[in-house]
């Protein structure tokens, strides 16, 4: 009986091999620039699959770098800063605490719980370069937002028939901080190409909260002089509309955000807290057990 399972291994894997080497041979044989064509297609594959690659990895580069030099310009960095550069910012900023402590640390040695607060202060120095720009970003986006709504507001209260919208922008914008420079580079532009002048402040601006104020002054631009003060009137209670409505879904999504901020730093501190204690009683549990 074991002669016949040898015998069947034997056929099995001579077939196997006939068939490989007859591939193999009739590839040779009969189909050598189809063989070259395929390791050139295969090439080809390779390098389109490579540029693939290497496009998306841009794309994805520049979206981080846009989503950065959004924030920066509004934190007041400046805007010579590239992302990379921002990242060696945090790197030196995380590497500098951990020198720190290690320069702070007694010459006795080092415990866990040093090494610990020694990890924490470059956990911390790392994000403490994106804590400010994201906290510098948002106080700045939350004082265009007021402004712009005193602006719409202040425009139209002051509209008449016989002013003119350069006079009165100047008007309006007299007790504003943020958009008072943006303002006056509108006025001065707009006697030279109106619509380069809106898109000029809402570049220059660069907030979305903008755009129905850039929508109503497109309306202006393009309304007669009779029909201004109808215009501005329904643009201005349009963007108060829209600033009243991001200003709830922004209420009603701060509670996530301030919970999520509060947790991190309050579960550090906890862990540094107790963790004294946890070695105080396991040390003792471990003496009383091997005194037993």
């Amino acid at each position: 009986m074991w002669w016949l399972y040898k015998l069947l291994f034997v056929c099995l894997f001579a077939t196997g091999s006939a068939m490989l080497w007859l591939s193999l041979a009739g590839t040779f044989r009969y189909g050598r620039t189809s063989r070259l064509a395929m390791l050139l297609e295969r090439a080809r594959s390779a390098d389109r699959i490579s540029w693939l690659h290497d496009k998306r990895q841009k794309s994805r580069e520049g979206t981080r770098e846009r989503a950065f030099r959004e924030k920066a310009k509004l934190a007041g960095l400046p805007a010579e800063m590239s992302y990379a550069q921002f990242q060696l910012l945090r790197l030196a900023v995380a590497f500098g605490l951990l020198l720190i402590g290690l320069w702070t640390m007694p010459a006795g040695g080092i415990d866990l719980t040093m090494l610990l607060r020694i990890l924490t202060a470059g956990v911390f120095g790392w994000f403490i370069p994106v804590l400010y720009v994201l906290t510098a970003a948002a106080r700045r986006r939350t004082g265009y937002m007021i402004e712009i709504a005193k602006l719409s507001h202040r425009l139209s209260v002051c509209v008449s028939d016989k002013a003119d919208i350069r006079e009165l922008l100047i008007r309006a914008s007299r007790t504003l901080k943020l958009l008072r420079p943006h303002v006056q580079e509108l006025t001065v532009l707009w006697g030279k190409d109106q619509r380069a002048a809106i898109w000029r402040f809402k570049e220059a601006v660069g907030i979305s909260e903008v755009f129905p104020l850039v929508n109503a002054l497109e309306a202006i631009s393009q309304a007669d002089s009779k029909a201004v003060v109808t215009v501005l009137k329904q643009q201005t209670a349009g963007i108060e509309a829209t600033l009243s409505s991001e200003i709830n879904r922004k209420i009603e999504n701060a509670p996530i955000w301030i919970s999520f901020y509060i947790m991190i730093p309050f579960s550090i501190i906890v862990i540094l807290f107790l963790y004294p204690w946890v070695v105080t009683i396991s040390s003792q549990l471990l003496s009383s057990f091997q005194g037993s």
